[in-house]
C-alpha cells in the first residue's frame, strides 16, 4: 500500500524495473517463437516430402506428430460488412454495421503507460528519477 511520496517513488522504480524485465523476456520469447516457427515450417515440409505425416516422433518427454489445422480469418467489421453486402441490400448493411459499432461494450480501466524519451530508447538502466511533483 502506498501511503506517502517515498512509497510512491519506490513503487514507481520497482514498476519500471519489472517493466524492463517483462520487455526483455518478451523480446527473448519473440525470437524463440520466430526460430521455432522457421524450424516448424522446415520440418513439416520435410515430413510431407518424405511421406512422414503419420510418423510419431518420441523426444523422451513427449511425442511430436504432424497435423494440419484450419486457421480462420478474424471477424473484423470490414469482413462482416463485406459478407453482409453479399446477401442483403447496402442500406441495410449500413444500418446493421452502425448498430454493431454503437452497441459494443466499453470497459474503462486504469493502467500505467511507459513512453521512452528519444535519447533513452535503448537505455536499460534501472535507475530512475521521480516525475512526481
Amino acid at each position: 500500500m502506498i501511503e506517502n511520496r517515498e512509497d510512491f517513488e519506490r513503487s514507481m522504480r520497482q514498476w519500471a524495473i519489472l517493466d524492463n524485465k517483462i520487455r526483455a523476456s518478451n523480446n527473448e520469447l519473440k525470437t524463440a517463437r520466430r526460430q521455432k516457427d522457421e524450424l516448424s515450417i522446415s520440418i513439416c515440409n520435410f515430413m510431407k516430402s518424405k511421406g512422414l505425416e503419420n510418423k510419431r516422433i518420441d523426444t523422451g518427454d513427449s511425442v511430436i506428430t504432424f497435423c494440419e489445422k484450419n486457421e480462420y480469418q478474424t471477424l473484423t467489421f470490414g469482413y462482416i460488412e463485406k459478407c453482409l453486402g453479399e446477401i442483403i441490400e447496402k442500406d441495410k448493411v449500413s444500418i446493421i454495421m452502425k448498430h454493431l459499432r454503437d452497441k459494443r461494450e466499453i470497459k474503462v480501466s486504469n493502467e500505467l503507460r511507459r513512453r521512452f524519451n528519444n535519447n533513452n530508447n535503448n537505455n536499460n538502466n534501472n535507475e530512475s528519477t521521480s516525475g512526481y511533483e
